[in-house]
């Protein structure tokens, strides 16, 4: 089955869902052939209320004779102008004594659709079809049972030709089923604090979070963040105990009438007939629920168990009314690391007074509460893990109400890692009223500025789904965890280092420097670890968000003025301690190297970085490595070491700092001495100079990675390594047999596996070392190839390599690949460069910040761009004649326009034989 097949076949798996566009049946005019009195008007069809019986629905008039042969009604969508659309959903009214069986479908083209099999229960009945450009279109019931048939609800999706924002080409179910619990995160704002999303698989890794395979919702945690997980809220009607935790409180659901999109979800509770619809500011979760039936209904707030790799104990909640309620809880058991407990506070706000608060710890029950504590035992899952994998019973309250069919209830909810005071003051500050919609529309116009940064033309929709939502996954993963008046919890005081964790930390309440309008300077935040991300989000964040590197680095610089380390991944104002080495060095410095470092003063950051570059730092050396230039017994911590040695020496030399500049250049070459001239290989020694092992595909003596796969990531010596291994040819030569052998497992692999690996961050400069070599048409073409076949697919088990997709690090290489953009070096070089190759997309316009840059837009303009022509032929830079395979950050600031010629041939002419400095 050829590439371009499966690409198609990819397409149509992920439209089954309403992932992305706005139904535009509310636009249209409606008109029917009758209707049943005064509460049946057909315009009801397009009133966004589902299922609720004898309401919001167009029940027609048609009246079954004895003889039961019913007049047939119909009812017509009408735009002003134009429609291009592909999907139709109908609901049928909610009533199994009248039932739309069946009818066609009739456009304004002159198309005709049979739609069979229409549930009688009011469930979505979903009808896809190739584009069709309307201006009407007319459903005909041709099959019915009953009388007054007629629909619940008619919702019409555009096709892809029609998308007006960014939002819509965004696919949030792209490989959720191999995703982590912070993969999909849709009640969130860029970077923002609440993160909330329907839970429908309780575990961390491999599908956890919400995985698009399951079939039932465990509830709706507010905290998706890295080790960092809590505040489950789950609506529930009848007689449900929750005592028995998750299992007895999920829910059913179906992806059919489901709505996904960065900043709004709209998922319906089958068991319990409710509609959710989320949405959300950047510290405010906000709730709109409306009910289909009479019911007593339950709005839950669980606090107590295992959720992802956290565990909520120690519940405390308070009632301040019937319309608000503040708590708290404690977070342990964090897998991969950080403070042993990090606390957790929430207010929540109800738009109607609940009739009665109750709560539950474990199987002990309590009613009519004003406060509330919940249970504060933890015990082991795994006895293999001390401080992690824990159970604690559920521990909980619920409001009650008693509601009607069709009756809304309204819901804000607010976190804060400081104090339930703050909880309320981000609440007020940022959602004062109960217009939903409003706060809808603010979100999803937040996510259209940030995602509308790179604007892109051309290419395939498929590649403009994944490309925007390979830009929703850089921004939406890490979170802020400081509040609107700056205070924000520092966990890197005291305590005891066991591994990855801190235990007995005291945590101290601190307040960030404020501008003269009174606001933070910059943010504090929650974070995976910055490993290699040299090779991904330095880079795509310089380019269109500059203010985020900014941000983020001064925030780095924050918590080593708080506890002298530079964080790996922060948690909660701690320190995670996950991978290995100062990846926050090389952000640091490529946001000095680009003069993006406006929160923080160069001179003391540099400070704070060297410290860490020393013994006792968070580079994690000893004094061997000083004097022998490798790391013993591992090849990959100690190239790591020399990439930051050299990023740092480069800060160096800026601030003009000689001696330190001399001293870390030349810490940066000892990773020589690892070569392996037999193998042509870098590998692992131990203490003696003895090669630990001389097998290159072998993981040990590597961080998640082998010889083969790492090798190259010798970024800043790629020259040197070239003569090492004896010359262009021979580098070449060995790097190209590399992907020839990952073809055919298209450039996947687990942890340390096979050749090449775009699942995961050592292998994501691998394709584009060809051009530091002298062959630049040999980057273009894997390059095009990688993205196809790592990147390229767009369904909900495939896109990201499957692995290893750590809060945008391989959105971010996908994205360059799809723009053409690249630095092996992540630009962190004094003279900062970008390296090309040929874009997916026919132009790309990246809007340039004002506020750190002088021009307005930088331009990529393709000529020729097909699947087959993915060598650079020729290129010009603002008109001018442009030989290297690279051009200076400096120019794009400028912004300009860079062109490029493509063809199938390779020249092997353009960009030979000049490096960037």
């Amino acid at each position: 089955m050829n590439r371009i097949l499966l690409i198609a076949i990819a397409l149509l798996c992920t439209i089954a869902a309403a992932a992305g566009p706005h139904n535009i049946a509310q636009t249209a005019n409606v008109t029917s052939s009758g209707y049943k009195d005064g509460n049946s008007h057909p315009e009801n069809i397009i009133d966004g209320k589902i299922k609720i019986f004898n309401k919001h629905e167009w029940a027609s008039d048609a009246i079954m004779p004895y003889w039961e042969q019913l007049p047939f009604p119909w009812i017509k969508l009408e735009w002003d102008v134009e429609q291009k659309i592909s999907k139709i959903i109908l609901y049928d009214r909610p009533d199994l004594d009248s039932h739309i069986a069946g009818g066609d479908l009739l456009f304004s083209d002159g198309s005709k659709i049979g739609v069979l099999g229409i549930p009688n229960d009011g469930e979505p009945k979903v009808i896809e079809f190739d584009e069709k450009i309307v201006k009407w279109v007319e459903f005909r019931v041709n099959d019915a049972q009953g009388s007054y048939v007629g629909l619940s609800e008619m919702e019409v999706y555009p096709s892809y030709s029609q998308y007006t924002d960014y939002v819509s080409w965004v696919d949030p179910y792209i490989e959720t089923t191999k995703g982590r619990y912070f993969f999909f995160i849709t009640g969130r704002q860029p970077f923002g604090m609440i993160g909330a999303a329907p839970l429908t698989r309780n575990r961390n890794q491999y599908g956890g979070g919400y995985n698009y395979n399951s079939t039932e919702v465990l509830g709706f945690p507010q905290v998706h963040n890295w080790v960092v997980a809590g505040l489950t809220f789950m609506p529930t009607s009848g007689t449900v105990d929750p005592s028995l935790g998750e299992k007895n409180w999920k829910s059913d659901f179906t992806h059919d009438d489901e709505i996904v999109q960065p900043g709004y979800h709209r998922i319906y509770l089958k068991d319990y007939r409710i509609w959710v619809e989320q949405t959300a500011t950047d510290r405010v979760s906000f709730y709109k629920l409306t009910y289909t039936e009479d019911m007593e209904a339950q709005l839950m707030f669980n606090l107590g168990g295992y959720l992802a790799s956290t565990t909520m104990v120690n519940a405390k909640v308070k009632r301040i009314s019937n319309t608000k309620i503040e708590g708290s809880f404690d977070t342990y058991g964090r897998h991969w690391g950080g403070p042993e407990n990090i606390q957790i506070y929430f207010a929540a706000e109800f738009e109607k007074p609940f009739t009665s608060l109750d709560g539950w710890a474990g199987d002990e029950k309590y009613t009519d509460i004003d406060d509330f504590t919940g249970s504060d035992q933890l015990t082991r899952r795994n006895e293999k893990e001390a401080y992690s994998y824990l159970d604690s019973p559920p521990s909980g309250v619920r409001a009650h109400y008693t509601v009607k069919a069709g009756e809304e209830l309204k819901v804000k909810m607010a976190i804060s890692y400081v104090s339930a005071a703050n909880a309320w003051e981000n609440l007020r500050s940022e959602c004062d009223h109960w217009a939903f919609d409003e706060v809808k529309e603010s979100s999803r116009d937040e996510w259209n500025d940030w995602l509308g940064r790179i604007d892109v033309k051309g290419g395939t929709s498929a590649q403009r789904i994944k490309f925007y939502t390979d830009l929703w996954h850089t921004l939406m993963g890490r979170a802020k965890i400081d509040d609107v008046n700056g205070q924000y919890p520092d966990r890197t005081q005291g305590g005891e280092r066991f591994y990855s964790y801190t235990l007995g930390v005291n945590p101290v309440t601190r307040t960030l420097p404020k501008g003269k309008d009174g606001k933070s300077l910059y943010h504090m935040y929650n974070s995976d670890a910055f490993w290699l991300t040299q090779w991904n989000l330095n880079i795509l964040w310089g380019l269109a968000w500059p203010e985020v590197m900014d941000d983020i680095s001064a925030s780095l610089i924050q918590y080593a003025d708080n506890g002298k380390l530079l964080p790996r991944g922060p948690a909660g104002g701690g320190y995670t301690y996950i991978m290995s080495g100062s990846p926050a060095t090389n952000l640091i410095v490529s946001t000095y190297t680009k003069g993006l470092m406006t929160k923080v003063k160069p001179e003391h950051a540099f400070e704070k970085v060297f410290w860490n570059h020393q013994p006792g730092g968070m580079m994690g050396i000893s004094d061997f490595y000083i004097e022998h230039g490798y790391q013993p017994g591992n090849a990959g911590m100690t190239l790591e070491s020399a990439f930051q040695d050299w990023s740092l020496a480069q800060m160096a030399e800026g601030l003009g700092k000689k001696a330190e500049k001399q001293y870390l250049d030349k810490r940066s070459q000892g990773w020589d001495n690892l070569f392996n001239d037999s193998l042509k290989l870098i590998m692992p020694k131990d203490e003696q100079g003895n090669w630990i092992h001389k097998d290159p595909l072998e993981g040990a003596g590597w961080i998640e990675a082998n010889a083969w796969q790492a090798t190259w990531s010798v970024s800043h010596q790629l020259r040197k390594l070239s003569q090492l291994m004896g010359g262009d040819e021979e580098m070449s030569e060995k790097l190209n047999h590399a992907f020839e052998q990952s073809t055919q497992q298209d450039f996947i692999f687990g942890y340390s596996k096979g050749y090449v690996s775009y699942a995961n961050q050592p292998g994501c400069s691998n394709a584009h070392v060809f051009s530091w070599a002298g062959k630049p048409w040999l980057t273009q073409y894997w390059v095009r190839r990688v993205k196809e076949q790592a990147y390229g697919a767009i369904t909900p088990d495939n896109g990201y390599g499957g692995h290893d997709e750590d809060q945008g690090q391989m959105g971010g290489v996908s994205a360059l690949m799809a723009i053409g953009l690249f630095d092996v070096r992540g630009t962190a070089a004094l003279d900062p460069t970008y390296e090309i190759t040929s874009p997916i997309f026919d132009e790309i316009t990246i809007k340039l910040n004002s506020t750190y840059y002088p021009g307005k837009a930088f331009r990529i303009v393709t000529k020729n761009n097909a699947a087959e022509n993915m060598y650079i032929q020729e290129a010009t830079l603002n008109g001018k004649p442009l030989n290297n395979f690279w051009f200076r950050h400096a120019d794009f600031v400028k912004g300009g326009i860079l062109e490029l010629s493509l063809g199938d041939k390779p020249n092997k002419q353009w960009g030979v034989g000049n490096y960037p400095d």
